[in-house]
Order: structure tokens, then sequence, then C-alpha cells
């Protein structure tokens, strides 16, 4: 054991095995350990919903007391039922005597009971618990038994307890009983300072640390106590001549020049304790992050490749591992939940190999712990009791420039927030300037990456917007001043798009588009785009041979007239509107208007009605004609069209005189089809006989 008391700010003490650090303790100047104090206090709150009081004692943050850890020795009033209510046992304002069990941590203030407890070197004595037991490290029956008789027959006043610890295995009931009579007159003191005076006191502290290290960690197995203070020399033989008169432990007084630590080379070893990454011997390495709820532990294999197979890999760093992870549990004090990640392994008896070997390492530390079996995902859980704050709170202080979270914003995180402030800020019209103090390294950033941003917003607003670079400042700091206006001014409107409206006349296509428009886009509805442009070209190329040699024109099937194209004034349709239907009476309706009268918006659609009502009529009269058989092939509807390649046709709903031929609109559409494929099949014409041909309509 070495003990390092030279500087009077801070106290250290460490145990080595050979050459490795296996404890390390340290007593920093206002590092706020109170754990194992017992205070006089007030009463400050009582809190109903919490069933719990909180407690002033002195410090900065009031203490947390529940009702389970109220004792009836501390009740003000007696409840009525079983189980008492906090508000009906303890009152408001008034002084209570509580020890800290565990230390404030972040922002939670410190744990607290009233059911006291005093440490000794062999026993600990509870003066409001009446139980005589004897500590959970000793796991042996037989010796469990031993301590237990020796424990009651300890004489002790009415209400008071002893619990026997793991220092008095092989001591004698001599000096158990001295341990007793030593904790008893220091109990009476207590109980002395508790009734006088007012206000909050400390009335017993447990942090001498040089003797806090030898009272918990002297024994036996302890060879030597070096120590290079007179002081701390002084109190260390005391100690020992009063509790260890007959050990075999040496104490020196260490006097060499060369410090005490780097003497034996640990200060590189406490250096790595506040590292996040510890190195294992094969090449692996585990990972600590403390966290508010748990610390997490990642174990990696890193550069370990000794083993053959990746299974052997993964156990022989979970077990280097596993003595790790003990290790640092002490090193650091970190207590509380700790879930250990380790590598995963395929076979259950590895996991318990894994397991084992985390309790056998565990077995030696001082505060207790229960540890869990590895989950399917490789987790393993060990709670260690928080015997006192984490080594890290005690000599570290939260990063002023990240406040502790180890991550900083980006120079585009902060001057896009800037920005966004000035503008919501200037668009209510109530400031005319802004000055922003930052960091230099922001300062810059933002002046030289967003000076246009800053310049349109001056302009748009009529703002003045300085930005300064102060040295003084942190970098997540920053100081901004408004500069307000006598009178608000209505920040500037955005003109107003018209929305787009439309005309009916919008809608309608051009008429020039409507007479040029080719014969594709008026296609019988539902047949292929590639079929009706091939049709398209069929036609082109008949209609240049008719310019030359005519060729032999087929029988239209369904008229008997001829399927070539005879010229628009020989046969031109007849627009149904200026059909003259008779009436019953015989007389003849007269048209509804006349082809050369009108203005020319009525000519031009007259002429659309004409090509389109042509069709129609070519098709009653092919379907009037009772000589067409369905079952014969005939030329493509194609070549029975009278008309340009820019006319316009289109199926309509069958009239009379289909009805009477006998074929509905969907056979009819079959046909079709039928014959114009029968008609590319063939050229795309036939040849007619002399006999055929004559009577009806031209197509």
């Amino acid at each position: 054991m070495l003990i390092n008391a030279q500087r009077p700010e801070e106290l250290r003490v460490a145990i080595i095995d050979g050459n490795t650090l296996e404890g390390y303790k340290v007593d920093v100047a206002e590092s706020g350990v109170t754990r194992g104090n017992i205070y006089r206090g007030t009463i400050a709150n009582i809190q109903p919903s919490l069933n719990a009081a909180f407690i002033d004692y002195g410090a900065e943050r009031h203490g947390f007391l529940a009702i389970q850890d109220v004792v009836p020795d501390a009740y003000y009033r007696q409840p009525k039922g079983g189980h008492p209510r906090i508000e009906d046992v303890l009152e408001k304002n008034k002084p209570i005597v509580v020890q800290v069990v565990k230390d404030a941590v972040s922002s939670k203030g410190a744990a607290l009971t009233t059911s006291l407890s005093v440490a000794g070197r062999y026993l600990v004595l509870t003066p409001f618990d009446n139980t005589r037991g004897v500590s959970r490290k000793v796991e042996d029956e037989d010796v469990r038994r031993k301590l237990k008789a020796i424990a009651n027959a300890f004489e002790l006043p009415e209400g008071c307890g002893v619990i026997v610890r793991t220092n008095a295995l092989e001591q004698t009931k001599a000096t158990l009983a001295k341990d007793l009579s030593a904790l008893l007159r220091l109990w009476k003191r207590v109980q002395t300072a508790a009734v006088q005076g007012k206000g909050n006191r400390l009335l017993y502290t447990d942090q001498d640390l040089i003797l806090q290290a030898l009272r918990d960690n002297l024994d036996n197995s302890v060879e030597e106590v070096l120590v290079d203070d007179d002081e701390a020399f002084e109190k260390a033989k005391a100690y020992m001549q009063a509790f260890m008169p007959r050990a075999k432990t040496s104490l020196i007084r260490y006097s060499d020049r060369l410090p005490l630590f780097a003497r034996y080379g640990i200060e590189a070893q406490i250096d790595r304790v506040h590292d996040r990454q510890v190195e294992l011997p094969s090449g692996g390495h585990i990972v600590i992050d403390p966290t508010e709820a748990l610390t997490a532990v990642d174990v990696n294999s890193g550069r370990s490749t000794r083993a053959a197979t990746q299974e052997e890999t993964a156990v022989h760093t979970n077990l280097e591992a596993a003595a790790e992870v003990a290790r640092q549990l002490r090193l650091r004090d970190l207590g509380g939940l700790v879930v250990v990640d380790f590598i995963d392994m395929r076979a259950s008896k590895n996991q318990r190999r894994v397991e084992k070997a985390v309790k056998d390492a565990m077995k030696i530390d001082k505060a207790r712990s229960s540890i869990g079996r590895i989950s399917p995902n490789g987790l393993l859980e060990i709670n260690r009791q928080r015997i006192q704050q984490a080594l890290q709170l005690r000599t570290h202080r939260p990063c002023p420039t990240c406040n502790g979270l180890g991550r900083l914003p980006s120079q585009e995180m902060v001057s896009l927030s800037l920005i966004r402030r000035i503008e919501a800020q200037a668009a209510s019209g109530a400031i005319q300037g802004v000055r922003i103090r930052l960091h230099p390294e922001l300062a810059d950033a933002m002046q030289n990456h967003y000076r246009k941003e800053l310049a349109a917003l001056e302009e748009e607003f009529d703002l003045q917007i300085e930005i300064i670079a102060a040295a003084g400042l942190h970098r997540p700091e920053e100081q901004v001043e408004w500069v307000r206006r006598e009178r608000p001014i209505p920040p500037p409107k955005k003109p107003k798009q018209a929305p787009v409206t439309f005309r009916p006349s919008d809608l309608a296509l051009p008429e020039e588009e409507e007479d040029e428009e080719p014969e594709a886009a008026e296609a019988v509805p539902g047949e292929p785009r590639e079929r009706r442009s091939g049709r398209g070209r069929e036609r082109k190329g008949r209609r240049g041979q008719g310019q030359g040699a005519k060729p032999a024109q087929p029988q239209d099937r369904r008229g008997g007239g001829r399927s070539g194209r005879a010229p628009r004034d020989e046969a031109a349709p007849v627009p149904r509107e200026e059909a003259v239907a008779p009436r019953e009476d015989g007389e003849e309706l007269p048209p509804l208007h006349e082809e050369s009268g009108g203005t020319p918006e009525e000519t031009a659609e007259s002429r659309r009605r004409k090509r389109r009502r042509g069709g129609r009529k070519r098709k009653k009269g092919g379907a009037a004609n009772g000589s067409a058989e369905p079952n014969e092939s005939a030329a493509p509807l194609d070549d029975a069209f009278d008309g340009d390649a820019g006319e316009d046709h289109e199926p309509v709903e069958a009239g009379p005189a289909e009805a009477d031929g006998g074929a509905s609109p969907v056979r009819r559409g079959r046909r079709r089809r039928r014959r114009r494929s029968s008609g590319g099949g063939k050229g795309g014409s036939e040849a007619a006989s002399p006999g055929e041909g004559g009577g009806g309509s031209e197509d």
C-alpha cells in the first residue's frame, strides 16, 4: 500500500500487486464527497405525492429522504395505520438527524437515511436497528455461524445492533470487543452533538482517507505500507498500534527524492484510469462510457488474432475483458448498473466460462455486486454498490467549451441559426440593428461565408448588423444585443402574383390545328397507335399511285361500290344537318342552313360537320346493302374512305339503317379489324370484277 500525502490539496492511496495497480483512492480538496457523514438537518419540504421529504443539511442541493428510510425513532407523530405516510410522521421545518448513503450526482441530490450506522475496523454499529448479522461478503457457512455466535454474545444498549465485517474473520473476541467499545463511545459523542445548538451541523465524518484506506484495505494480505509524509505516517502508526498490534504488516517511512508513485511506476497506470479505451494484453480493448442511467462497456477483439478460430478468439478476448472490467470498476469507483457487451459466442459452455470469470474477478471488490447471465444479445448486467462518487466526477469538471457533451456545433449550424433569428426579429419591424459577439472562429466564418445573406437582410429590413469577434468567449457562448426602434415599422410586403385563370377560348384548339390534324388523331378508339400510323402510310402510298396508273379497285362489300378514291365533288357526303327529312304530312323540312351562307366560323364548322357526318352516311349505306357477306374478305376501311388524308372520321352509334342490316356496333368493329388485316395481307387492294360496282355510294 502506497500513501502519497505530500500535497495538502490531494491525498492519494494506491494498492499494487507486483507492478499492477489493483486499487486507487484519491481525496481532492472540495471534492464534495459526503457519503457516510452524519448531519443534523432541517425538513425543508414534504412531498406527499412522492411520499418523501427534502432535507436541508447544508449542501448545495437538498437531500432526498424516502419514507422507507425513516426509522420509528425519528417520527414526530405516531402513524395510525400499518403503512405510514410521510406527512403523518414528519413535520416541516423540524430538525432531523440523517446520514448520507449516496452522494449527489449531476442534478440529483444526495440520498439520505435516518437508519444511522458507524463503521469500525471489524464491526459496524447500527444504533436504530437491533439486528446482529454478518457481512454478506463472507460466503463460508461455517465461518458465518461462528461469527454470528460471536455477535450474539456482545452486550449492546437497547435497540442497537451490530454487523461483523470481513476483517474480523481471524480476530479474537477481545479484539472485537475492543472495537465495539470504541464504536459505542463514538455514538455517544454523536448523540450529544445532535442535541446541542441549532441549525444544520456536521456531527460525524468518515472522510479521513488515510484511516479509511487502512480500515477498509489493510489486512494480512498487505505486506508493506509506505508513507511519504510525516503526519500521515504518524496517523498510520497510531491506527496500526491500536487495531493491529500483532499484524505482520510493516510500516515504512519513504524518504527518497524520487516520488513514491514514480518509484513503483504506477503514474502511467493512474493516467490511463481516466481513458475511455483500455487495451487488453492480446490486442483487444474495452470502451467504457458512463451515462446518467448506466455505464456501458463494449468489448472489441481489435488486433487479437492468436486463436485458430473465431470462437476461440472471442472466448479468449472475453476472458481477458472480464478481469479488466472488474478491475476498472474498482479503480474508477463506478457503481449502479453496468452493462458489458461481450463478443458473441455460440457455445453456451463458453458463455458460462465468461460469467464465472466475471464473478471470480468481482470477489475481491469491497463493494457488493450482483451479476446476471449473458443474454442472447451478448449483454451481461452487473449491479455494483455505489460506495462513493465516481473517480471522474471527483477529479474532473465538465468541459466549458462543449459543456461536457464532447461535441461542438458546426460553423454552418451556428451561422444559419443566427441568420434565422435576425430575420425573425427584423420581420416584426421592431429592431433597427443587432450587435453579436462571437468566438473569433465563428465570427470570421459568419462574415466571410454569409456576407451576402447579411447584406440582403440589411437592405430588405433597413438594419445594421454588426459581428464582433470576442476572444474572451468560449466557442458555444454568444452575446446578442438588439437595438430597438422608437416606432416599429410595418415589415415590407412582397408583391403577390396574380392567380392564373383560364378562359373558355384557352381550352379550345386553334382552327388551323383542327384542319391540319393528321388522320391518326381521329383513329378508331382502342386501335394500337402503330397500326394507325401504318394505315396512314398506306393511304399516302395509294394516293401516289392514283396520280399515275390507276390500279384495279376492289369491290366494297358493304355498298357494292368501288374502293378507289373519287374526286371530292363527285361523291360529296351530305351532312346530316342539311338532309331534307320528310314530314308525316308529305312536306319537306327546309335545310337548317346553307353552306355558302353564314360567317366564316359557321362555314368552317359546317365543313367539319360534313367530314364527320359523311363517314356516318357511307357507313349507313353499306350496312343497308344486303349483298354484304361477313365471311368474305374486303378491302380495308381506309380504302373505302372518300376524302384526303386530313379528313376526320369517328365511329358513331348505329342508326336505323344499321339496325336493319342486323349487325351490332361490336360485330361491325370486329368486321372492320378483319377487313383491315386481310387488306394489308394482300397489298392493300383487290381487283374488282367487271359486273361488280355500280349502285351504292362510293366509300
